[in-house]
């Protein structure tokens, strides 16, 4: 219980910061993804039906608050959310460096769904507006964001031990 209240704690963090703060530094249009990275360590670390749902409730909660069509966000996170867990399971993603090149390819992953969403099922052209390079330096951004969210997630999540005495 501790941990999902202390997960959700930090899901509205990486939500303030995300809406507010990392717009005013970012880099052109480019900002990084803290709810993706969130949802990739779900995929990494939490293989059961309350990581699917951690997933989903992340993309609702980005769609929630980014003004952006219902459902775009949540679809999206739920689809790298499994292709994730997939991947985790067949191969060793325990290293900084293929925990950086996951994030980087969820970060497209996510970026391709959006895209084929909208593209699909609206008649407006504000799929331009999502350019390649913007997409690739986006997903450079939030693979580069991702140990420092790693390991504040490790930090948090892992249990409290007692001394013993």
């Amino acid at each position: 219980m501790r941990g999902v209240v202390v997960f959700g704690v930090l899901a509205m963090i990486a939500l303030l910061l995300q809406t507010s703060v990392l717009p005013r530094a970012s880099i052109g249009r480019a900002t990084p993804d803290l709810l993706l990275i969130m949802s990739v360590y779900l995929g990494l670390h939490q293989h059961s039906v309350p990581g699917a749902i951690g997933a989903f409730a992340l993309g609702y909660l980005q769609d929630t608050f980014s003004g952006s069509i219902a459902g775009l966000n949540a679809f999206a996170m739920c689809v790298v959310f499994a292709l994730v867990y997939l991947t985790s399971r067949r191969l060793w993603v325990d290293n900084a460096i293929s925990k950086i090149v996951v994030v980087f390819l969820a970060a497209m992953v996510k970026t391709a769904v959006i895209l084929a969403l909208i593209v699909t099922f609206t008649a407006s052209d504000g799929w331009a507006a999502l350019t390649v390079s913007t997409s690739m330096l986006q997903a450079v951004l939030t693979a580069l964001m991702s140990p420092f969210i790693f390991a504040v997630l490790n930090r948090s999540l892992q249990p409290v031990e007692e001394e013993e005495d």
